[in-house]
Formats: structure tokens, C-alpha cells, sequence
């Protein structure tokens, strides 16, 4: 016979079964309990029990004991005979008096006889004749064939027939007979019962078989078996925490993740944990009403406490004395609602879900208020106080204001300014007075700045207005010219920084220092700083500033890395407040625009790691955007795409650009396009708000560029070449120097230039990017300049400038670049003849833009490559087709059995993405469909090499 779900790991059970059942064969009764809480699978067990007696001649009889009929005389007695015998005593019908069984079950039956029977109310002789009676009769039904007795739920069986099952239990050595019983101990209002089961099953020919809870590898079997799906570790242990192993519970619960279509992926995690089955949420309040007042009371301060459910807090927010919380407590765990133990804990999570949504709005209000007054007078941590504050309606007491500050600052601190923003709104709805009313503004708009909320300028530069205190003003100040220039009013931002300042002289005080080095910042990527006057610099950031301003005098790479270089020498340090580009991110950055890319990764790495330990978040971000820059220049695209993502998961068209976003922005462009995604690109631009004209800052430069790059690649030749002109007009006016940009941009706007307008202005625009490359010195924007400059030169030439750059980037980390200068020297070669060498370089190039997953560039080579004559096996061949790191992320998500749209929540893409991913993992891994996916990958998809024959 099929087990059914909930039989899993009851192994030793069903033995019991099959022994109890030849046991019983043999002519030696006796009694099978089964023993464990709610959902373990008793019943399935008798289920099971039910249909084995059948299939082996038992005559079965079957009753369930039942809470609201356990007041009710002979209640399990009359399940047990009345669906058997009725038929005998129908027979009776015409008036002849009813003998034997017949007239034992009719009174019985009779329920006004049989309650009004002294003897059955006492206890006394008419009891044990009505007993003796049905032992009698089962002993006769046994003779005639086998006899099993199921009862279910026995702890709610009434008195009278548990009266009998001890009274039968005790004499079944050498009858045919079976009684098999289920019980859940420690059930409510059945103490009265107790007694009797324990002396009913204390025989020796009991066997008691206690329940456990399922394993994890169980838990895995359900959940695969009814989503269709193995789950994420992650999913497997979030059902097993909720459920603790409790079968019926697990399979409710896969049964709601079913209906809501909740795959068990890691990223439905969050939705699971608030997931209440319903069948489980009815059963918990049927629980629960039948409480008294106190214990619902302790509930839902339990429910509201969670996890600070200390016994006196708990008393305090269900308004009862210590003494009546305490006996509140012991009938909730008698109920299994409760743990046992203090902490006050629910039994599972689902209880806790389902007594916190049904109490009411005020209730719930009322409760989180005392919560919050009993942990703040108990100084407990600022963070748990603020939580139950922002449950509350306004009007709390004086001091929560404060609690809400200072928990929201911790949350900055830890990197969580969304909390802190949570908490301060909630503070300033608090209507606080003056001068803690503007403080308030001040820290709300600071952390809105950091989620880039655009309510933060409205905010700060309210709290600049009603500041009394000159100390409250100059802390506003830079926030305030933060969040402007994050808004796209650099100038502004500039203005009001500089405001803060002051004449030059020697740092005096943080609020001073941090308004210098945000200015020091600004006015060098707001337009039109060299009408300003220089500025003061702090001295933490002098050298680092120093680089930027000898690069944008035109001195040498190596000077200027030699400047950079001195501003990290003795390690990383921070400056006092949370600013967007530190000194050391400055100096990281002018590193990599001089071809130091691995230092300028480490120094970057640095920065983010003990950023993110201050809780500064506008460092952190920005170094973490810088870096994703980094990985796109070294080859990994993947890992640039997937930071780039991260950092813009959030940002929407109406939310405050910081230096980060257009700068994450770009680099995702740039591997979109490397990736041949270009559509994707354009909806991407436009979802992010950045498809209009965009501020003239720095910042913005990149973006703009990866903006010209993206029309051209389009073949919108007209509007790509015009922006990349007009950034490049710009950044030489500014001195916002820019030489890795080179590299992005550069071939694109040369080529665009030859088609829209003619090959000459193409060479002479090449030919000046080159002796501007040859001044600076980097290697990186030179050898881009010269395969640019190489597209529009013919023979010769064009391949001495290609070998040049190729020499260049020899045992550069620019992997990219590489590549592509590469692929086209391999072209270039071609073209003039050199089919041999030609192959060589394509071959190399392609190769090495397989390994990237510079997908477009890998086809050009492979183009290449065929018109150099030689026949290249299709991507789709054979099993062993190398997928990037990208598609392979995707196909393995695929194969555990996630949609697209979780993969894409899950590695921050786009659906459209996915789709692309997936088309070109199935070409790759020759199968037509998702569930050939495990197997295939299970074959193998690492890297095969090229094959290919001249």
C-alpha cells in the first residue's frame, strides 16, 4: 500500500503496525497507542492501521473523541457499535422486545436513558453491567473474525466509555481483539481524562509508540513533493524553523506556498516567514477562545513582545498582576501555545502571526505602548523601544523622542539609514518643540540623503532655517550642499559649502573640517569652478587632492601617481563624517585613471570594508560604484554588473542621484552593451530617470558617455557622436580629465564621426586623442587611442598602431581592452592579407573574450575568424559549451526550479535578462527546454577549447 506524505520516517510505526496485527492473528490482543502532538501524523498512522486490518479479514470499528462531546455519556461508545449494529437493532423494529447486544445498544442509544441512569452517574453496579455488557459483545463480534478498536483523539474521549476501554483493556490476554488509540498529551480541560487513558494503556500488553518530529531530509521530500521543486537550504530551513518538524504543519504550509505560488527559492524566504495556513490559523484561535480572558490577554503581549516576552514586561502590556500572568501562562502552554520556559516564547511562529492579526487596531496600539514604556523603564536597547514606538499613534510620552533619535543614529552607524528613517519620521510626528524639533530635520534629512530620498533637501534645508544653534547650522550645511549637488544643483551646492567655510586658515572643529572636504569635492565636479577661488583643503586630504590638481594640470601619470600613491602610503584612513568621496577613494580613483588598477582595488576594497563598519554609507556606496568601474575595466563583467545592480536596486526616476548612481549607472550601460544588450540598456536608462538631460557635474560624465556610446551602438550615429562631443568639449573646459574613459568611448565617437561626417575629421580627432594620450602616459587610454586612430588609417600604419597597443597591454590587468585591441589587430591583419597571423590574434582575442563574457566582441572574432578561413565549431556543439559566469548563475537557478522572475529578483536583473541568459545557455547546452537543465549542467559546462581547422 502507498504511504501517504505525512508517514514519512515512521518506519518503526508501521512495524509496530504489523506486529500488532499478527499478534492479534495469533489470537493474543492487545493495545497500540500512538502519542504525540497535534500533527504528527496519528491519524495517518490509524488510517494506515484501518486499512491493513481490513485487507487482513478485521472486523474494524472506529470513533474519534471530540472536545465538545466528551460531556456526552457513552459519546466514543455509540461511533464504535452504532454504524455496525444499527442494522440489529433495526431488525427490532415491529414491536418484538429486543434481546442481547440489541437491547444493549438500543439503551445506549437512548441518550434521556442513559443519562438518566443513577448507576451510570455513580459509578456504580448498573456501570459495570452496561461495561461487562460491551465486553461480552466484543468478545462475540471477535469470535465470528478478528476485532480492532480505533479511537482517535482518546484525551477527549467522555468518562463512561473510557470506563470501558479499561475495563476491556484489561482483559484482552487471549482475545482477537486490537484497540488502538491516539493521544495528545497535556491537552486542556482533559485532566479529568488523563487518569483514566494512563490506567487504561498501563497494561503489558500496551505498546506506546511516541511521536518525533520529521528530519530535514523528510522535510525536503514534502516540500519537493508538493511544489514540484527541491527547495534552496535556505527555504528547508525557514519550513523547519515554522514548523519545527511538524508534519501536518509542513504540508499545510507547502499547501499555502502552493496556492500563492511561492516557489522555494532563497529569495521567497521573507515570504514565507508570513505565511499562516489557514487550516493551521483556525485551529490556533479554536485554541485560544477557549481560554480565558487573562490568557488571551498574556498572548497577545506575548505576540507583541516577541522576542522581549519577558514575564514581568509580558504582565505589564497584558495589564494583569504578576500572579494572574503567571497562571495565564500555564494554561497557554498547557494549550501548546506557549514554549516552556522564560522567555515567554509561542510554540511556532504561526501562533504568534495568528494572535497578533487578530487583535484589534487599538488594542494592538495600546499594547505596543506599554511594550515600549516597560522596556524604556527597564533601559532596554534604544532599537526594540523605537520599534514599538513607530507601532503607536502620536501622543507618546516626552522621552521617546529622544529613544527614536538615538536608535536611529545606532541604525546609521550600522548601516541601516532606510531604519533610521523609519524612526525619525516617526519622532518628528511627535511634533517636537524647539531647538530638538530642527535637530530632528537635520538627522531625518541626513538619512533620507543616504536612501536617497528627495525629501532630504526639503528637510535639511528646513532645519537650516529654524536652527537656533550655530553648532546645529554648520552640521546642516554640508548635508544640505549633498544633497543638492545629489539633486543636480551643483552650483547651489558649491555656494552653500563654501558659505560654511569660511576665509582659509588653520581646521578648527569636525563640522569645519567636513565642510571643507565636502566643498573641496563639489567644486571639482560642479561647472565652472575655475571662476571660484581655490580651496581649503583639510589636511587629511592634501595629497590627495594634490594628484587630482597636478592631473588637471596636465602633469604626467607618474607624477600623479606618484601624488596618489603618498595619500594611501600609511594605510586608509576615514575623515570624522560620512562624505561621498573620502580621500582615499579620491586617491583610488586618480590611481586607476594611471593604469595602477590593482592598488586603486585595494585601496577601493578598503574603503567600502571600513565604511560600511562607521555606517557611512554615502563612502561606502561611492567606493563600491568606483569599483564596479574596476571590475569592467579587468574583465569581469558579471561582477561589475552584478555591484552595478545592487547599488541602483533601489534608485527610481524621482529619487536623488549621488555620486554613486550615475557612475553604477554607466558601468551597467557599458556591460550591457559589451553583452549585446541593447534594448535592455535603453529600458534601463529610461527606468532610471537618466533618459533626459542630465546635470553638467563630473559625476554625470560617464553616464553621458556610456548615453553616446549606447546611440551609436544603435546606429543613432547623429545623437550618440553629439553627446560624446559635447562631454569631451566639456570635460577639457572643466579639466575633468577623464583618461580611462578613452577606452569606452572613443572608437565608437571616431567611427561615428567617419560615417556621419567624414574619414578626415575622424583621423584628425584620432590623431589629437593619441598625442593627448602620449603626454599623460597611461598605457590604457593610449592603446585605445591608437586602435581608435587605427580605424581610420590604412595599411601599415594602421596595423603598427594596433601592434603598438597591443605591446601597451602586455601584462596589463585591462583585460578588455586587451580584447578588443586583440580582435581588431586580428581584423586589420586579415584584411591586409595575413591570414596566418590574423588567425593567431582572432583566436587569442576571442578566447579571451569568451572568458569574460564580452559576448558581441566574441562574435566579431568569431566573424573574423571565418573569413580568415577558418571553420569554428557552432557555440551549441557538444556538451561541454563554456557558459560566462553570468549564464551560469542563471542556468543554475533555472535548474533548482525558479521562475524567471525570481532569478531576477534574486540576482537583481531584469527579467528580459534572464531570457537572454537562458536563450543563450540552451544554444549553448544544445537542449530545447528548463527540465533538461539539471542534467545537462550536471554533464558539465566548463570551457571547452576552440576547434577549428585551417
Amino acid at each position: 500500500m502507498r504511504q501517504e506524505v505525512r508517514l514519512l520516517e515512521r518506519d518503526r510505526e508501521l512495524g509496530l503496525v504489523h506486529t500488532a496485527l499478527r499478534r492479534v492473528l495469533g489470537g493474543e490482543g492487545g493495545v497500540l497507542m500512538f502519542e504525540g502532538a497535534r500533527g504528527f501524523g496519528k491519524t495517518s498512522l490509524l488510517r494506515f492501521l484501518r486499512g491493513e486490518a481490513a485487507a487482513q479479514g478485521f472486523r474494524v470499528l472506529h470513533a474519534r473523541g471530540s472536545e465538545p462531546e466528551r460531556q456526552f455519556p457513552w459519546a466514543v461508545v455509540r461511533q464504535l457499535f452504532e454504524r455496525s449494529l444499527a442494522a440489529d437493532v433495526a431488525e427490532a423494529g415491529d414491536g418484538t422486545p429486543l434481546s442481547g447486544p440489541a437491547t444493549l445498544i438500543n439503551t445506549l442509544f437512548d441518550y434521556e436513558q442513559a443519562r438518566s441512569s443513577s448507576g451510570l452517574a455513580s459509578g456504580g453496579e448498573e456501570l459495570y453491567s452496561f461495561v461487562h455488557g460491551l465486553y461480552w459483545l466484543c468478545c462475540n463480534l471477535s469470535e465470528q473474525q478478528p476485532l480492532l478498536l480505533v479511537i482517535d483523539d482518546v484525551q477527549w474521549a467522555d468518562s463512561s466509555s473510557l470506563h470501558f476501554l479499561s475495563y476491556l483493556i484489561n482483559r484482552l490476554e487471549g482475545e482477537s481483539i486490537l484497540v488502538a488509540l491516539a493521544h495528545t498529551p497535556a491537552q486542556p480541560q482533559a485532566d479529568a481524562s488523563q487518569d483514566l487513558v494512563i490506567s487504561a494503556c498501563s497494561t503489558p500488553l500496551t505498546t506506546v509508540a511516541r511521536l518525533a518530529p520529521l528530519s530535514a531530509d523528510a522535510a525536503r521530500e514534502i516540500v519537493s513533493t508538493g511544489l514540484g521543486a527541491p527547495p534552496h537550504d535556505a527555504v528547508l530551513r525557514v519550513c523547519m524553523a515554522i514548523t519545527e518538524g511538524n508534519p501536518l504543519h509542513l504540508t499545510e504550509l507547502v499547501k499555502e506556498m502552493a496556492a500563492r505560488e511561492v516557489r522555494p527559492a532563497e529569495s521567497a524566504v521573507p515570504r514565507i516567514r508570513l505565511l499562516t495556513p489557514t487550516l493551521l490559523a483556525w485551529d490556533i484561535r479554536r485554541h485560544i477562545s477557549q481560554l480565558p480572558k487573562e490568557a488571551v490577554a498574556l498572548a497577545g503581549a506575548v505576540a507583541v513582545l516577541d522576542p522581549d516576552a519577558d514575564p514581568r514586561h509580558c504582565a505589564l502590556v497584558a495589564g494583569l498582576k504578576e500572579r494572574e500572568a503567571a497562571e495565564a501562562a500555564r494554561l497557554l502552554r498547557d494549550a501548546q501555545i506557549l514554549r516552556a520556559g522564560v522567555p515567554y516564547a509561542f510554540l511556532s511562529p504561526i501562533a504568534r502571526h495568528v494572535v497578533y492579526a487578530d487583535m484589534a487596531a487599538q488594542e494592538r496600539n495600546l499594547a505596543h505602548r506599554r511594550a515600549a514604556m516597560s522596556l524604556h523603564g527597564a533601559e532596554g536597547d534604544a532599537a526594540t523601544v523605537a520599534d514599538h514606538l513607530c507601532r503607536t499613534d502620536p501622543g507618546t510620552p516626552p522621552w521617546a523622542v529622544d529613544v527614536l533619535c538615538s536608535a536611529a543614529r545606532l541604525a546609521v552607524e550600522a548601516g541601516h539609514p532606510s531604519t533610521a528613517v523609519r524612526y525619525l519620521r516617526r519622532a518628528f510626528a511627535e511634533s517636537p518643540p524647539e531647538p530638538v524639533g530642527s535637530r530632528v530635520l537635520a538627522q531625518l534629512g541626513s538619512a533620507e540623503l543616504r536612501v536617497r530620498d528627495a525629501g532630504a533637501v526639503e528637510h535639511l534645508a528646513e532645519a537650516m532655517r529654524r536652527a537656533e544653534d550655530p553648532e546645529v547650522g554648520d552640521a546642516v550645511r554640508p548635508e544640505l550642499a549633498l544633497a543638492l549637488a545629489a539633486s543636480g544643483r551643483y552650483g547651489e551646492a558649491v555656494d552653500l559649502a563654501r558659505g560654511g567655510c569660511g576665509t582659509s586658515g588653520p581646521d578648527s572643529g569636525p563640522s569645519l573640517i567636513h565642510a571643507r572636504t565636502v566643498e573641496a569635492v563639489l567644486s571639482r565636479m560642479a561647472r565652472g569652478r575655475g571662476n571660484r577661488r581655490p580651496v581649503a583643503v583639510p589636511a587629511s586630504a592634501i595629497r590627495a587632492h594634490a594628484a587630482v590638481e597636478a592631473w588637471s594640470r596636465g602633469r604626467s601619470a607618474i607624477h600623479v601617481a606618484r601624488l596618489a600613491g603618498a595619500a594611501v602610503a600609511g594605510g586608509v584612513q576615514l575623515p570624522g563624517r560620512d562624505v561621498e568621496l573620502p580621500p582615499a577613494s579620491v586617491a583610488a580613483w586618480v590611481l586607476a585613471q594611471c593604469d595602477d588598477l590593482p592598488l586603486a582595488e585595494n585601496v577601493l576594497t578598503r574603503v567600502i570594508r571600513r565604511a560600511s563598519t562607521a555606517g557611512y554609507s554615502l563612502a561606502a556606496t561611492t567606493a563600491e560604484s568606483l569599483r564596479a568601474r574596476l571590475l569592467l575595466d579587468t574583465g569581469r563583467l558579471a561582477d561589475a554588473e552584478t555591484t552595478a545592480r545592487l547599488l541602483l536596486r533601489d534608485h527610481h526616476d524621482t529619487s536623488l542621484a549621488p555620486v554613486c548612481t550615475p557612475i553604477a549607472a554607466a558601468t551597467l550601460v557599458h556591460c550591457l552593451i559589451e553583452t549585446g544588450r541593447l534594448g535592455e540598456a535603453e529600458e534601463l536608462v529610461a527606468s532610471l530617470g537618466f533618459d533626459r538631460r542630465l546635470p553638467d557635474a563630473a559625476p554625470f560624465v560617464p553616464l553621458r558617455i556610456a548615453r553616446g556610446r549606447l546611440h551609436i551602438r544603435m546606429d543613432r550615429y547623429d545623437d550618440g557622436l553629439g553627446e560624446l562631443l559635447e562631454c569631451r568639449e566639456l570635460a577639457f573646459s572643466e579639466n575633468w580629465l577623464y583618461p580611462s574613459s578613452t577606452s569606452e568611448y572613443f572608437a565608437d565617437a571616431v567611427r561615428a564621426l567617419a560615417i556621419t561626417r567624414s574619414a578626415r575629421a575622424a583621423r584628425v580627432l584620432a590623431f589629437e586623442e593619441v598625442g593627448r594620450c602620449r603626454a599623460f602616459g597611461a598605457a590604457r587610454p593610449l592603446a585605445a587611442a591608437l586602435r581608435a586612430f587605427a580605424g581610420v588609417v590604412s595599411g601599415t600604419k594602421g596595423i603598427a598602431h594596433l601592434e603598438e597597443a597591443d605591446r601597451l597591454l602586455d601584462g596589463m590587468p585591462d583585460t578588455l581592452e586587451r580584447a578588443r585591441t586583440l580582435v581588431e589587430l586580428g581584423s586589420t591583419l586579415r584584411r591586409a592579407g595575413s591570414r596566418t597571423e590574423a588567425r593567431q590574434r582572432l583566436t587569442e582575442g576571442m578566447e579571451l573574450a569568451h572568458l569574460i563574457g564580452a559576448s558581441v566582441l566574441e562574435g566579431t572574432a568569431r566573424s573574423e575568424l571565418r573569413l580568415a578561413g577558418t571553420r569554428l565549431a557552432k557555440v551549441s556543439d557538444g556538451p561541454n559549451a563554456a557558459l560566462t559566469p553570468a549564464e551560469e548563475r542563471v542556468a543554475q537557478k533555472a535548474a533548482e526550479g525558479l521562475s524567471n522572475k525570481e532569478i531576477a529578483q534574486t540576482l537583481f536583473v531584469t527579467v528580459k535578462t534572464v531570457e537572454w541568459h537562458l536563450g543563450q545557455v540552451y544554444a549553448k547546452l544544445r537542449i530545447a527546454k528548463r527540465s533538461e537543465l539539471p542534467q545537462a549542467l550536471a554533464v558539465g559546462c566548463a570551457g571547452a577549447p576552440v576547434r577549428q581547422t585551417s
